[in-house]
């Protein structure tokens, strides 16, 4: 019975070393998983403040050519009102055109429509004639008109061209942010 007795006082020995190292070891791995948490956590921390950093000034960027194109957009309709008036006629009517029409529309609205319509066909040459006594006491002809039409066009697409590189240069900076 002593023989038993001392193997089993060896085997709890044993036993108890190797909770305790197995003890030791799981604090030692906790603490290093702990440390690693905390490092990401203040890289992810860091990161979202450049993010931040980026966005803001991509917003700022934004606003800036935004304001740019309202004030040169303001400038040209203050300089040529006509040509802005025929420029935005000129749209309704091309979107007009380009939208079909459908069976239905014609059934719950034809009646309604053909009188819009010739309403609207009185009006627009009632306007038509109207803008042209106006532009005829004005002295501009035609050729003055498509300059002004053109200038407004080009500035617009200018607007355009720079509203679009500010977008294109914020999403570059912030994906090479993300690298």
């Amino acid at each position: 019975m002593n023989k038993l007795t001392d193997n089993i006082d060896k085997a709890r020995a044993a036993s108890r070393e190797r909770l305790q190292s197995a003890t030791q070891a799981a604090t030692e791995r906790s603490h290093t998983a702990r440390e690693k948490m905390s490092d990401s956590k203040a890289r992810a921390a860091a990161l979202l403040g450049e993010g931040r950093e980026k966005a803001a000034g991509s917003v700022a960027a934004t606003r800036d050519a935004a304001r740019k194109a309202v004030a040169k957009s303001e400038e040209t309709i203050s300089n040529s009102p006509l040509a802005i008036v025929a420029g935005g006629a000129a749209l309704g009517i091309l979107f007009g055109m380009l939208l079909p029409k459908s069976r239905t529309e014609g059934r719950y609205v034809g009646r309604a429509g053909r009188r819009i319509n010739g309403t609207l066909l009185t009006a627009y040459q009632a306007a038509k004639e109207a803008s042209r006594e106006q532009i005829g006491e004005m002295g501009l002809d035609n050729d003055k008109m498509r300059a002004q039409f053109k200038d407004l066009f080009g500035k617009a697409i200018e607007a355009a061209k720079t509203a679009m590189a500010a977008a294109q240069d914020a999403v570059k900076d912030e994906n090479q942010g993300k690298k």
